[in-house]
């Protein structure tokens, strides 16, 4: 897919990680610029050091505790110029949680769960929009996961945490409207990643069928991800801009070979939003 918007501003939350290194590298290579969130100084060093980058004037890395408000507060203050005139937020941070049957799992570790996943994307959202221009359309990507339009056992506090994830994308999309911001939720698909990991490390709680799956898809990560840039960057375009409040896979939605009416019909419905099925 040819995507040419010049001299973007991006913002990542949770950069270190499999999808947000790989755009990270994506993005540079396009020559754009990159402001890059990850969770510690640790982090930081060993995220300049898969870069490997001869120039960082595109480049700003800092750290932020996802967990904790003071923090992301502090920082999106520290940035607010960059933040002020950003084209495209991406926030790639997320916890897996407890793989465990609901009535093991341990509380304490649930509400860390819904911390990372939920309520740091609200706040985040919340300090964002207060600060951004009103005359320049913001477009933001949250990520859903498996367990939100589907039933996965065990997974309750990822599930859970989702779903919440893609509502609040909707009610965002609807309560501040598309003239200010895009916003969606990107189902990417299986990647090789520390969640991944985990998962199968998980084999005798996780059913036969999703550790086949994983197996089957996770040799395909390159492809994946490059699937979704590439949704990602349509998005961005005329066309995928009028997109917004919608959950949608970058693996199984094929939305950048529809016509324009099609998408307006998109927009206009209930389509790739979590509904009950009459």
């Amino acid at each position: 897919m040819d995507f040419k918007k010049k001299n973007m501003k991006i913002i990542i939350f949770g950069a270190a990680g499999a999808i947000g290194n790989y755009l990270t590298k994506k993005y540079l290579e396009n020559n754009h610029e990159v402001l890059l969130f990850v969770k510690d100084p640790r982090s930081k060093r060993e995220l300049l050091k898969l870069l490997n980058l001869d120039n960082l004037d595109k480049v700003i890395i800092d750290h932020l505790n996802i967990e904790k408000k003071n923090s992301i507060k502090k920082k999106i203050n520290k940035h607010i110029f960059f933040f002020r005139n950003s084209d495209l937020i991406i926030n790639a941070t997320g916890d897996l949680g407890e793989i465990k049957n609901v009535l093991d799992l341990d509380l304490k570790k649930f509400e860390k769960t819904l911390n990372i996943n939920f309520f740091s994307n609200l706040f985040i959202l919340q300090k964002i929009l207060k600060s951004t221009k009103k005359n320049k359309r913001l477009s933001i990507i949250i990520f859903s996961g498996g367990g939100v339009t589907s039933y996965r056992k065990n997974f309750c506090a990822y599930s859970i945490s989702k779903i919440a994830l893609v509502k609040l994308v909707e009610i965002v999309s609807k309560e501040i409207g598309n003239k200010l911001i895009q916003i969606n939720a990107i189902s990417p698909g299986i990647i090789k990643s520390k969640m991944i990991d985990i998962t199968l490390q998980n084999k005798k709680l996780v059913s036969k069928n999703e550790i086949l799956k994983i197996k089957k898809q996770v040799s395909k990560s390159n492809k994946t991800l490059n699937n979704l840039f590439n949704f990602i960057n349509f998005l961005q375009s005329k066309k995928g801009r009028k997109i917004s409040g919608k959950l949608i896979s970058s693996k199984w939605d094929n939305i950048e070979n529809w016509n324009r009416k099609k998408i307006e019909r998109l927009c206009k419905s209930d389509l790739y939003s979590i509904r009950r099925v009459q």
